[in-house]
């Protein structure tokens, strides 16, 4: 599951730094995450991460922009994690094959922490 490796390695940062600044509570978490990038698995990681952490608890917002996809056969869509094969993204029309960076398609964008 590459989706829940993002997930950690950001959830660890996110840690570290909490744990920098003796943050005993965080009150919200918002990510900004690409239509190719699993809201559910997001979602799933984060819960299971933030277990028994300052980070329990707290409000997941999710934004989500749309990666839009024009193939050279002139098919234009937006690509959503349902679509992608592994990580590559096959045009239904034509079959042509396009990359899918998953890591690049989620962006922590704010932590909302209790001051103590």
């Amino acid at each position: 599951m590459h989706e829940f490796s993002i997930v950690e390695s950001l959830v660890q940062g996110v840690l570290e730094q909490m744990k920098e600044r003796n943050i005993t509570k965080v009150v919200s978490v918002r990510f900004k995450r690409g239509s190719a990038f699993s809201e559910e698995a997001l979602r799933q990681a984060f819960t299971s991460l933030s277990r028994g952490t300052v980070l329990e608890g707290a409000e997941l917002e999710i934004d989500t922009v749309n990666l839009d996809f024009t193939c050279k056969c002139g098919r234009k869509q937006v690509i959503k994690s349902d679509d992608l094969v592994g990580h590559m993204f096959i045009c239904p029309d034509c079959g042509a094959i396009k990359e899918v960076d998953e890591a690049h398609d989620l962006e922590l964008v704010q932590v909302v922490a209790d001051q103590p």
